[in-house]
């Protein structure tokens, strides 16, 4: 019996070793055999139909005029609010274009700097992020030689770049230095003497310092009925500039967008739903929630009015610019569309689940960039499970079949 039990013992580390060798064996083989399939993660993803329109904004406002020319000094930064009998603008009657450059500029700093400030709790892996798509973004615009664009966009550049100074130097804000670049716009000012005269706003509103003319041809009481006949007349007329003209007041936060576009790119599009757009060219990155009010077609044309109430600070007012509306979004997962067969009428994918491949439904709701966005809801067939969230779909693979073992 003694000399029994070491032969025992050695057969049972025997066995103990040959399967272990098998074990490990089999887990390299898998893995090698793993690696050589393409496989694709499953996750949840939204999908946004949207359509890009040329358009004008219609607004009310009015037009802000000096009996005397000179230097303007501002006192209001463009979209800010301004209550009734304000003085929005000291004029000089000696000054020059130079002078008035280099106050435009400090103010232009000023603006940034506050902006960076508002933007709220970002980290900087956040703002960093922001600054990467901004950037190419800007890339883009200049190569397709769009430098207006470009420069719009520029300016939220800077102040991403301000926004990470700030979080990355530990200060809480910017007020020193804004301090200093108002004090030396008052230095400046102040070398011109006293204001010949001094614009003050007839009620309130939101000021800013440009005009282009057709702030009596653009606006809310026009948009309200327009039509494609009354659309093109507008097109078709001369800018009315007013003399002396130092900027115009917005009297109104509620303001229209007009498109004339084509029925195709109209279509999906219904009077009463609002919907998120995006002022591509804009210094304002943010949507806008904006309600479609009419819609008209006519031999393949057709004329849309989107209508806001909400004019936001940093919003660029000019006249006309382009805008992307989110038709619709489709929120489910996404696959690849070459991965996706047809079966006696189902329509499925393939995965790998230990070492084997097996066979998935799914049910597609949009197409988009060689991708399907798939229901997460669907319950599968009779005889087919669905397609699950962190499935791994085998990509590249031909001769599958139900339960086949990868080799």
């Amino acid at each position: 019996m003694e000399n029994g039990i070491p032969k025992i013992y050695k057969r049972i580390l025997a066995v103990c070793l040959c399967l272990l060798a098998a074990v490990y064996l089999g887990y390299h083989i898998f893995k090698n055999l793993q690696e050589d399939i393409s496989l694709f993660a499953v996750r949840p993803y939204t999908a946004r139909d949207s359509a890009t329109f040329t358009g004008y904004i219609f607004r009310e406002e009015t037009v802000l005029s000096a009996r005397t020319s000179g230097l303007c000094h501002y006192r209001y930064y463009d979209g800010e609010k301004v209550g009734a009998d304000k003085i929005v603008c000291e004029v000089y009657r000696y000054g020059n274009a130079d002078i008035a450059e280099k106050i435009d500029e400090y103010k232009k700093q000023i603006e940034i700097l506050r902006r960076s400030e508002s933007l709220g709790r970002l980290t900087v892996e956040e703002v960093e992020k922001r600054i990467s798509h901004l950037t190419f973004a800007i890339s883009e615009k200049k190569t397709a030689g769009d430098t207006a664009a470009a420069d719009a966009l520029s300016d939220e550049l800077l102040v991403l770049m301000a926004k990470k100074d700030l979080l990355t130097s530990g200060k809480a804000n910017y007020e020193a230095e804004i301090i200093l670049l108002e004090a030396e716009i008052s230095r400046i000012v102040s070398a011109f003497g006293s204001a010949s005269e001094y614009v003050t706003t007839p009620y309130s509103g939101y000021f800013y310092a440009e005009t282009d003319g057709f702030e009596t041809i653009f606006t809310s009481e026009m948009a309200e009925d327009i039509t494609l006949h009354t659309f093109d007349l507008l097109l078709q007329e001369a800018p009315r500039n007013t003399t002396g003209a130092i900027g115009t007041l917005i009297t109104s936060a509620k303001w229209y967008y007009v498109s004339k576009t084509d029925t195709e790119n109209a279509d999906g599009f219904i009077v009463g739903a609002t919907y998120d757009c995006l002022f591509i060219d804009n210094g304002y990155s943010e949507t806008i929630p904006m309600k479609l009010v009419s819609k008209e077609t006519e031999d393949g044309e057709a004329l849309l009015v989107f209508f806001s109430s909400s004019l936001p600070r940093d919003f660029d007012i000019t006249r006309c610019q382009r805008m992307e509306a989110v038709r619709e979004e489709h929120t489910g997962l996404r696959i690849p569309t070459e991965v996706v067969r047809v079966k006696d009428g189902v329509t499925y994918v393939y995965i790998l689940r230990e070492g084997a491949a097996y066979e998935r439904a799914v049910d597609i709701l949009w197409e988009q960039n060689g991708y399907f966005i798939i229901s997460p809801d669907f319950a599968g067939t009779d005889d087919m499970k669905p397609l699950e969230l962190n499935d791994l779909i085998i990509l590249d693979e031909t001769n599958l079949y139900d339960g086949k073992f990868m080799q």
